[in-house]
């Protein structure tokens, strides 16, 4: 089976239903063949230029774009049929998908876009061709966490009259979203202001993810004692 000796894959993110490692088919079609169109993410400046100038019949007069290709590392033998018809619609329609070694944009790790997962881009969920996956599944689902936690954020900010639940939900946002390097540091000190709201006979004070939020709100920066965000208080967490 391909690379088992050397478990080149052994190494790669795990995707949840393909696995780390290739989907061998025993089908590798050429860009050059007949009646062959493979996906732009899947050929090399020199298949491209190659491409046209067999179709044409005349020299390639685009220059070098070989830097947006040098990523491309297709793995052969890995090609499944594409069905065009179901593929949004675009100027030259993909018949094949192969699965594709890629790095990571955000942790740099090495990861399999798979030909099956390609097909379901395009084929089943409408995304255009011209789409293309630079993370790895671990960190999409990040990102996708982080998107429905500051939609979440804005919701709850812009609640006029907060329960103490909703305020307390709201720090918890905030300094999350602070440990993940979306909001600065500084933010730390507008959740702090928000726990400092939560009455000091409240229920909510006596919680462990109460006291584990206000240590973690502290964690990475002190404001001065004369801020005008952080309210006095005898018992206040700033």
């Amino acid at each position: 089976m391909m690379e088992r000796n050397t478990d080149k894959y052994r190494e790669f993110v795990d995707h949840p239903r393909y696995g780390r490692r290739p989907n061998v088919t025993g089908l590798n079609p050429s860009s050059m063949d007949a009646n062959v169109r493979l996906h732009w993410n899947t050929t090399t400046h020199k298949e491209i230029v190659a491409q046209y100038e067999s179709i044409l019949g005349k020299r390639w007069p685009y220059g070098d774009f070989s830097t947006y290709t040098s990523g491309t590392k297709r793995i052969p033998n890995t090609a499944i049929l594409a069905d065009p018809s179901k593929q949004t619609r675009a100027t030259v329609p993909v018949t094949h998908y192969f699965d594709l070694e890629r790095r990571c944009r955000d942790c740099k790790r090495q990861f399999i876009f798979f030909a099956q997962e390609q097909r379901h881009w395009y084929e089943e969920l409408g995304f255009g061709l011209e789409s293309d996956c630079v993370r790895c599944t671990e960190c999409r689902k990040k990102q996708q966490g982080i998107a429905q936690l500051r939609e979440r954020y804005e919701l709850l900010f812009h609640v006029e009259e907060k329960s103490e639940q909703q305020i307390f939900e709201l720090a918890e946002c905030c300094v999350i979203l602070v440990e993940l390097n979306v909001f600065t540091s500084k933010r730390f000190e507008f959740a702090r202001m928000l726990l400092n709201k939560i009455d000091d006979d409240s229920e909510l004070r006596q919680r462990r993810e109460y006291v584990d939020l206000v240590r973690r709100s502290r964690s990475l920066h002190t404001p001065a004692t004369n801020n005008p965000m952080n309210p006095s208080g005898g018992s206040g967490v700033s």
